[in-house]
């Protein structure tokens, strides 16, 4: 082989492992949740779970800030997501939280930031 079709090959190699690199799914998502407590959702292990990605991805975008983007446009109905998506696929799977606390971190809401408790 030629010393031009190695260089090619390399090249060819080099862009799909950029490629390949940069489209990897996020480990978490932190997800603005309102009153409520944001939501740290583990997209890796939802990913490793489901065989059919399009269970939330034909609701949510695959690109940063889509979730966000939703809200502020006012077209994510956020009741219908939590339960007839989470909820329902939680309960169907007999797996993961089912109420609110076990996915927003609502009790910090309530703690006054800098604040110390002792029990």
């Amino acid at each position: 082989m030629s010393t031009y079709m190695n260089k090619v090959i390399f090249f060819v190699i080099l862009i799909i492992s950029f490629v390949a690199i940069a489209s990897e799914s996020p480990e978490k998502i932190k997800i603005k949740g309102g009153f409520m407590g944001k939501v740290i959702f583990p997209h890796k292990i939802h990913e490793n779970i489901t065989d059919n990605c399009q269970k939330c991805h034909a609701i949510f975008p695959q690109k940063m800030g889509g979730i966000q983007a939703l809200k502020d446009n006012k077209t994510l109905n956020k009741k219908y997501v939590m339960k007839e998506i989470c909820i329902l696929c939680h309960k169907s799977n007999n797996s993961g939280p089912t109420m609110c606390y076990g996915c927003h971190d609502l009790i910090l809401n309530f703690i006054p930031s800098g604040c110390c408790l002792i029990f």
